[in-house]
C-alpha cells in the first residue's frame, strides 16, 4: 500500500490515518515536552515520544473512536514514561552496585538558581506525583483529565474533597 492510496481517499482506515497524522503534527510538542520533564532529559523524552507514537500508530485499529485522540496518546505516553522511568531505576541500582568501595560521588553544588531547585524538585518526585505536577501546572489539564490519565484514585478523591470544601 503505498502513501497515494492514503490522500486519494482509498484504503480503509483513511480517515483514522490522516486524523492520527494532524493530530500528532500538533499535539507532539506538547507529548515530548511532558516526556523530557517526566524522563528528565530532552534526549530521553524524544526517545520516548517516538516508541509511544509508534505504540499508538500500531493500536489505532483499536482505538475507540468515540473518545477524543489526545487523552488516548497522552495516556500511552504517560505509561512509556513510567516504563522509562521504572528500567532506569533497575540500571541505575545495577551500576551503583557495581561500583568500586572506593569511588566518591561529586558532591551537587550547594546553590542552585530558582529556576534549577523547582526542575530539581519536580524530577526528585515519584513518577506519578511528577506527572500530576507537570500535567496540572505545566500543561493545564484539569483535576478529572489528570485522574483519568494516570489512572490515579489519589487524584480522584483529592477533587472530591476539593469539590467538598467549595459547597
Amino acid at each position: 500500500m503505498n502513501n497515494a492510496e492514503y490522500t486519494a481517499g482509498s484504503g480503509p482506515f483513511e480517515a483514522r490515518y490522516l486524523a492520527f497524522l494532524e493530530t500528532i503534527a500538533n499535539l507532539r510538542p506538547s507529548l515530548h515536552r511532558y516526556c523530557s520533564r517526566m524522563t528528565g532529559s530532552v534526549l530521553d523524552g524524544e526517545d520516548v515520544v517516538q516508541d509511544a507514537l509508534f505504540e499508538a500508530y500500531r493500536k489505532l485499529d483499536q482505538y475507540d473512536d468515540s473518545r477524543p485522540l489526545k487523552p488516548w496518546l497522552f495516556r500511552i505516553a504517560h505509561n512509556r514514561c513510567i516504563d522509562f522511568l521504572r528500567r532506569r531505576g533497575v540500571r541505575v541500582e545495577a551500576e551503583t552496585a557495581a561500583l568500586s568501595p572506593d569511588s566518591v560521588e561529586p558532591a551537587e553544588p550547594a546553590v542552585l538558581d530558582l529556576g534549577r531547585a523547582i526542575e530539581h524538585l519536580v524530577t526528585s518526585l515519584p513518577p506519578k506525583e511528577r506527572a500530576c505536577v507537570l500535567l496540572k501546572d505545566v500543561f493545564d489539564y484539569t483535576l478529572e483529565e489528570i485522574a483519568e490519565l494516570v489512572e490515579s484514585t489519589v487524584v480522584a478523591s483529592r477533587l472530591r474533597s476539593t469539590a467538598a470544601d467549595q459547597n
